[in-house]
């Protein structure tokens, strides 16, 4: 499935643009009867139309909505004249009409079509559209989009659905403790940040808004606030603490929750694999044994092959104990090559656990012989591989371009078999 960020770029930077004097007459309406394009391109049009039905069906999960709109939403998309180049790419504003009001989103498409940003243009639009449909609007009156973090976390859902969580970008919060505080990260501004300090913005506002959701009645209790925010006096911890009682009572209870759901977001890249070098790394603290060498506190370190010289403290049946569980718990992710090293060391902590000391000596040396020639010989060719891309390819090889080509066309033919969208997508290729 072709990931709806990649998808809202592609509609804007593959299609052609249409012409620069738009003609309203070109309009084409989505299934659900509330979005109307407006677009000279027909194929760009009609691209637009599949997307934003897609995009408010994730917002309306997140919300735990069904369809029930009542105000119309219109995307007008033309080129942007070379005097309007300073005006945003895309805006989103609430029009007074008869009856009621609609929800207009300009598009302006210029030399840098990404700035378009059309996903997250939707997900305003839909909240805001959600947010006013009872209370309504009056011309000139001032508006409000829903809380900006419940706008990107909405983004943010959507593609982690698609691509997982990015994981590092946890960890790495986790590991320098560069966490926000709470009340500060709600009152961001991120339009004035950077897109390195938006992207980082969005993976936080979407940890928060999936914290939110996961609590019993979660999802109605976020519609609920989002119907609320326009009346609201801006204060989003006053109408987390209402709507969401058990989990932010206060300020301090909501960011320990937030915290440990960005440690289970940390945690969510564990079922893929480590490469030798990471195997090799996590392994090599599990061969030391820190023990107590009396009755005090004092420790010291040892080598796990001298086992002569620590099998008769007291301590190191329980540290030998710790080791050889650490080490079954590596071999879950372990690169496949690293096996039978983990396999041998495992059973060497298993015997010395248990007092036994015969054939061991024999087998850490082996094992140790193992794996300096594992991690040497990949290391030899990753700098023989290195080598020969950097001076001796000259052209690309061809030896190989008939099993690639039967590969691909076999695996295509699969994908389209099994995935609704690309026949979908493939439907509208042949027709447009």
């Amino acid at each position: 499935m072709i990931p709806r960020a990649l998808v809202a770029a592609m509609v804007l930077l593959t299609a052609p643009l249409p012409a620069d004097a738009l003609d309203l007459r070109e309009r084409s309406d989505s299934a659900s009867n509330q979005f109307s394009i407006y677009c000279e391109d027909r194929p760009l049009r009609m691209r637009v139309v599949s997307f934003v039905e897609e995009v408010k069906r994730d917002v309306l999960k997140t919300l735990g909505e069904r369809e029930g709109w009542k105000a119309p939403i219109v995307i007008t998309i033309e080129r942007a004249a070379p005097a309007r180049a300073q005006e945003p790419a895309a805006t989103v504003r609430l029009v007074e009409s008869l009856p009621g009001f609609k929800v207009q989103i300009d598009v302006r498409i210029g030399r840098d079509p990404s700035a378009v940003n059309l996903q997250r243009q939707i997900v305003r639009a839909v909240l805001l559209e959600y947010a006013y449909r009872e209370v309504g609007v009056k011309g000139g009156t001032e508006f409000r989009d829903a809380p900006w973090w419940v706008i990107e976390g909405c983004v943010g859902l959507a593609r982690q659905r698609e691509d997982g969580p990015n994981a590092a970008i946890f960890q790495q919060l986790l590991r320098t403790n560069k966490l926000p505080p709470l009340e500060n990260f709600l009152s961001e501004r991120p339009d004035e940040l950077g897109a390195t300090v938006r992207a980082l913005d969005r993976a936080l506002a979407a940890c928060l808004v999936q914290l939110l959701t996961a609590q019993p009645g979660g999802p109605a209790a976020l519609a609920r606030l989002v119907r609320a925010w326009p009346q609201s006096n801006g204060a989003p911890l006053a109408l987390l603490k209402k709507e969401f009682p058990v989990i932010a009572a206060d300020e301090a209870t909501l960011q320990k929750w937030w915290t440990l759901n960005l440690a289970r977001f940390a945690a969510a890249d564990r079922y893929r694999g480590l490469s030798v070098e990471e195997t090799d790394q996590q392994l090599a603290p599990l061969l030391t044994l820190e023990i107590r060498t009396g009755q005090g506190s004092e420790k010291k370190t040892f080598d796990l092959a001298d086992y002569e010289s620590y099998l008769p403290l007291p301590g190191c049946r329980a540290v030998l104990a710790e080791h050889h569980a650490k080490l079954i718990a590596l071999s879950t992710r372990a690169n496949a090559l690293f096996r039978p090293v983990l396999v041998d060391y495992e059973a060497a902590l298993a015997l010395l656990a248990r007092g036994k000391t015969k054939g061991v000596r024999e087998r850490l040396a082996s094992v140790r012989k193992y794996r300096v020639d594992v991690l040497q010989r990949m290391s030899a060719i990753a700098d023989y591989l290195n080598w020969f891309e950097a001076t001796q390819r000259i052209g690309p090889n061809r030896d190989f371009d008939g099993y690639l080509k039967t590969a691909r066309e076999i695996s295509e033919q699969e994908r389209k078999q099994r995935d609704p969208i690309a026949r979908y997508l493939d439907e509208l290729e042949r027709e447009y």
